[in-house]
């Protein structure tokens, strides 16, 4: 079955201020329990740097941005966000759309994105991962969902703790909908052109990881 393509409330940016704010309070609560963190880290540690540059597209209020430099403090990390109210950090950050990024080719050593690539159709995900890749030196760095139905029955359940907010709710629910199958992200960045494609499981939070190296 193709993955649907759902509108997500916080992407709509009509909510109130404050309701932005609970959505993007749950989602550094996920981050921190469900593996946003821990799988972005873990791809970095396995780089064998303490010193780089990433990007990260999408970054919402920055939270796995602040995560990467407690980790590595001597990287240098600069945030992108369509929205510029969802950007309130002291961190480096630029509000642009991922489809029009504002910096040359090679101007950094890997571009990440959590939780952001499964809200476009796989043409457009595709053409964002080449993107991407022409702003890496290193890598891409991609964090996002499985499409499966244990995420979807455990957000039901626990969303009194991870989904406070109506629009958290309806949002966590569209993305897992909408999200990928480990094949699908690895035909993605195929045919995006990467020559060198790593796609990764990991449990119990149905991540699913991308390294993509070697764009042409």
């Amino acid at each position: 079955m193709a993955r649907p393509h759902i509108a997500e409330l916080l992407d709509l940016g009509a909510a109130p201020p404050a309701d932005v704010a609970r959505s993007l309070a749950d989602l550094r609560r996920i981050n921190r329990w469900l593996g946003g963190r821990s799988v972005l880290l873990r791809m970095l540690e396995a780089e064998r740097l303490e010193r780089f540059s990433l990007l990260d597209v999408g970054a919402g209020s920055g939270d796995l941005g602040a995560a990467v430099l407690a980790r590595f403090p001597d990287a240098r990390v600069v945030l992108c966000d369509l929205k510029p109210r969802h950007l309130e950090t002291t961190l480096p950050r630029v509000a642009a759309a991922a489809e029009r990024l504002p910096f040359r080719d090679a101007s950094f050593d890997f571009v990440a994105a959590s939780l952001f690539l499964h809200h476009f159709h796989n043409a457009d995900a595709a053409r964002l991962l080449g993107l991407f890749g022409r702003l890496a030196r290193r890598a891409v760095l991609i964090n996002d969902l499985e499409r499966h139905w244990f995420p979807m029955l455990f957000i039901r359940l626990a969303a009194p703790v991870f989904a406070r907010s109506y629009i958290t709710r309806h949002d966590a629910v569209a993305s897992i909908r909408q999200a990928f199958l480990p094949r699908e992200l690895r035909e993605l960045a195929r045919a995006a052109g990467f020559a060198d494609v790593t796609v990764r499981r990991h449990l119990p939070w149905f991540r699913l990881s991308l390294v993509a190296r070697s764009h042409a």
